[in-house]
Parts: C-alpha cells; structure tokens; sequence
C-alpha cells in the first residue's frame, strides 16, 4: 500500500472554494477501484490548513489517480490558492 499525507495551508479568502473542490475530488477518489482511503480534515485551530490522507493499494493506482479526469478538474480548480504545500510519503509496513 502506497499512503500519502499532503498539507495544504490556503490563502484565507479561498477556503470555501478549496473545501468544496477537495470534497468534490475526495468523493470521486473513493470511487477508484484502487483507492483505499481519501480523508480530508482540517486542523481545529487554523480553519486554513488542511491534510489529505490518501491511501491506494499500490503505486500503479496512485498513477491512475493523478491521470484521471477529476484529478485534473481539482488541480486547476485549487491552483493559485494553495499558500503552502507539503506532501509526505509512506509505504506500509504494518497496517491492521
């Protein structure tokens, strides 16, 4: 299994408009045969910093994800908005 965590801090006017793209692509991504898990949560003391914790059954269906069509509507819906980005990658070791 493939895990990544990415954290988005957004521009403060822009908030409602990243939150309803990511959701709109989260919804998309847990339809994907090889997605596990697509979470969006927000940290409750900064209302602009988000985490997407995505996890896929393997690389190749992480690679259709960042392919697919909803992928792209989202990447240019949130473009320009995003002020700070950090992406963690995991691979499993243990998972129960």
């Amino acid at each position: 299994m493939i895990t990544i965590q990415i954290k988005h801090r957004i521009i403060p006017d822009h908030v409602e408009h990243y939150l309803k793209a990511t959701l709109a692509n989260a919804a998309e991504t847990r339809k994907e045969p090889g997605n596990v898990r697509f979470d969006v949560l927000r940290e409750p003391d900064d209302p602009t910093c988000f985490y997407l914790y995505e996890v896929y059954v393997d690389h190749d269906a992480q690679q259709k994800h960042f392919a697919s069509s909803h992928f792209h509507i989202w990447k240019e819906a949130v473009s320009g908005i995003i002020a700070e980005r950090t992406v963690q990658k995991f691979e499993a070791v243990f998972v129960t």
